[in-house]
């Protein structure tokens, strides 16, 4: 796991000073207007549907996806990848243990953690640790964990899934290898509020012309992903929305990107994507028209 960097010791040390500043909205993007998700907050508070969207959010679907390449090695044809994100642990009680049972019941190859594995920025009460632990130190046991951070993580928490077991991918690589073909799984650091990612850095140690797949917390970057020649781009962060309209239109995405990006599968030129709708909530504990997902996404050989 690679030191932290510059960049993202001086983001953690500004604290809640720090401002998101990214699109034509610049520092006036909602994250940086804390006025108005508190606004937000009581409203749902005092309607009549918080108890709904409680019950919405505990609803966790599995989600079974398959997604074609031309170019996968054949010895990885049929891999099972589970893809665990946003899981915000500390903000829902009784969530680890339900990520904990659901997986066990699962069949895959290796689990892949996709960032933001606390609900508030800066882990104040160390409940996010001691609950990742938990969680961590299950999956382990079963297959091999990657990991990468999000925009509500602190480096301190990939030193403790690092401790846990867990291959923290911070810009950097790992070989996969099966039946003696291989593939490279890269990680970057968080791109949304951090700005601590380096594509060049995560991709150095991978050869011209090997299959590639790279997580990412969000999917923001994915125009340099896919420049780079990346055949998957696995991404979380926007949870689908996770307060939406009916037919699952988000009212807020979190992220600067097209819509088609928000969620499930999408692609981009020559390489495919998946966003997850992740596992836990933000802000508020609450979920409408979106529900909740832990993912299977399963590689497959061919068009």
């Amino acid at each position: 796991m690679r030191a932290m960097r510059k960049k993202r010791k001086l983001v953690e040390n500004e604290g809640h000073v720090h401002a998101v500043d990214r699109g034509g909205r610049g520092k006036l993007h909602f994250e940086n207007l804390p006025g108005v998700m508190r606004i937000f907050t009581f409203l749902l508070r005092v309607s009549l549907n918080k108890r709904r969207g409680e019950k919405n959010a505990d609803n966790i679907k599995l989600e079974e996806v398959e997604i074609f390449f031309d170019d996968l090695p054949i010895g990885f044809d049929n891999t099972r990848i589970l893809l665990i994100t946003d899981l915000h642990i500390d903000g829902m009680d009784m969530l680890a243990e339900r990520i904990v049972r659901i997986a066990g019941e699962l069949d895959y190859d290796f689990c892949i953690l996709g960032g933001d594995y606390s609900f508030e920025q800066g882990e104040k009460h160390g409940l996010a640790y001691s609950r990742m632990r938990q969680i961590a130190g299950r999956l382990v046991e079963k297959s091999r964990v990657f990991g990468v951070l999000g925009n509500h993580d602190r480096y301190r928490m990939a030193e403790v899934l690092d401790e846990c077991g867990v291959e923290m991918l911070v810009n950097e690589s790992v070989c996969l290898e099966k039946e003696d073909d291989k593939i490279y799984l890269a990680g970057m650091d968080d791109c949304h509020y951090y700005g601590a990612d380096d594509i060049g850095l995560a991709d150095s140690e991978i050869p011209d012309g090997a299959f590639k797949i790279m997580v990412c917390h969000s999917p923001e970057q994915y125009k340099q992903v896919a420049k780079a020649g990346y055949s998957l781009h696995l991404a979380g962060h926007t949870h689908g929305g996770q307060v939406c309209l009916p037919y699952g239109v988000a009212v807020v995405t979190g992220a600067t990107v097209p819509r088609k990006f928000l969620k499930g599968k999408w692609r981009y030129r020559g390489m495919a994507g998946y966003t997850s709708r992740g596992v836990g909530t933000s802000v508020v504990r609450v979920r409408y028209f979106c529900q909740p997902e832990i993912t299977v996404i399963t590689l497959r050989s061919g068009k």
